[in-house]
């Protein structure tokens, strides 16, 4: 599939990853659609000449409505990003805490709906609506190495292997169907969130353990995802962008 005239879903387009994926799809000559919950996000990516709307990944009878309107508005979506997330550290049981040990439900709840039920309410919808057009599609899903379980991470780990489940269950499900899924799996990217979650100590400790002695680049991430869309033989993988750290 080539992405130039291609209508793009990308859910959270409007910083880090996303954002910079959304610019270089553009680009590249992609016709971006943008679903980001944050309206000023959505406004800086609709002066930069995409379209985007406001929504909640989490809510399915937004996405629906959101949908809907980008399709009155002529869009035809061949390719779906599922992006949005977010990353949350938090131990299993917290020795040194005076109140509550255990993790926290509502920060379970809310890693794996960001994360997670993200991931299953859109592709469902969006998918459904290729199938409803006729439209041979790709969705490209983000993923973690954190998949493989990461200490201090347990909802986050579990919702991104979840990503990787998913993605396996429906190649095999929809690829007899002419439709295709993957996943990337980005190790220790260098974007503002990694730099503010992560102190120069832990992420110079970090570089010494990555084959390459370096962060990826938000690029290497971007051109994994394009090789995904572009490569009609690619299917059922979770490609690690890693730099070599899960060898």
């Amino acid at each position: 599939m080539k992405l130039a005239g291609t209508d793009v879903l990308l859910t959270g387009g409007g910083r880090g990853l996303g954002r910079h994926m959304a610019e270089r799809l553009a680009a590249d000559g992609a016709r971006v659609w943008a679903l980001e919950r944050d309206a000023v996000l959505c406004d800086e990516l609709k002066a930069a000449g995409m379209q985007a709307l406001a929504c909640d990944v989490t809510n399915p009878a937004a996405i629906d409505a959101t949908l809907q309107a980008a399709e009155a508005q002529g869009a035809a979506f061949a390719v779906l990003i599922n992006n949005a997330g977010l990353i949350h550290s938090e131990p299993l049981v917290n020795m040194l805490s005076r109140g509550e040990r255990a993790h926290s439900r509502d920060s379970w709840r809310t890693v794996l709906g960001a994360n997670l039920d993200s991931v299953f309410y859109v592709t469902s919808r969006a998918v459904d609506r290729m199938l409803a057009q006729r439209i041979k599609g790709v969705v490209v899903s983000v993923s973690s190495i954190a998949a493989q379980g990461n200490a201090g991470q347990s909802a986050y780990s579990a919702a991104k292997a979840g990503v990787n489940a998913l993605t396996r269950s429906w190649a095999k499900e929809l690829g007899p169907l002419g439709y295709r899924f993957a996943a990337v799996a980005p190790g220790f990217i260098d974007t503002p969130s990694t730099r503010a979650a992560l102190s120069e100590p832990i992420i110079d400790q970090l570089k010494k353990k990555i084959p390459l002695r370096r962060l990826g680049e938000p690029e290497s991430v971007y051109l994994a995802v394009r090789q995904i869309i572009e490569n009609d033989y690619l299917n059922g993988i979770v490609l690690d962008v890693d730099g070599g750290l899960t060898l």
